[in-house]
């Protein structure tokens, strides 16, 4: 069964109406998991920077955040990870990722011998796949 790391953006998608082709792809992928054709695994630093995002963009409350939280730690087939091999995130940051928490997931993805991360970030794809990581879906 195919393991999926989930990107950030993945997760603000499909809890807000951001971008509704994006919420619907994140559905599907979710959907997948549920039937078990795939599991996904999401990041600590995910779910860190979705509060994040969730809490100053959006406005959400901290408890319908934590609800959602609970309810997508819940989901079957979606599990959560939250190691961090600092060696292999130092090699990455700054350069040739300038976010952290990018750098921490791509160093996620090759640690974890994940076989796709799903991102909706072009430029992030293009540096996962540099780096010799799949994705899910084909970035714009």
């Amino acid at each position: 069964m195919k393991e999926i790391l989930v990107d950030t953006n993945v997760l603000v998608s499909f809890f807000t109406d951001r971008n509704q082709e994006q919420q619907e792809q994140a559905a599907a992928l979710f959907r997948a998991a549920a039937s078990r054709e795939l599991t996904l695994a999401v990041h600590a630093i995910s779910i860190s920077e979705m509060v994040y995002v969730l809490r100053n963009l959006y406005k959400v409350e901290p408890p319908k955040i934590a609800h959602a939280i609970r309810l997508l730690l819940a989901m079957p087939g979606v599990g959560s990870i939250g190691e961090v091999v600092w060696g292999l995130v130092l090699e990455r940051w700054p350069e040739p990722i300038s976010s952290l928490g990018d750098a921490i997931l791509a160093a996620a993805a090759v640690e974890g011998g994940f076989d796709a991360v799903a991102t909706f970030d072009a430029p992030f794809g293009e540096k996962l796949a540099k780096q010799g990581s799949a994705l899910y879906w084909p970035v714009p």
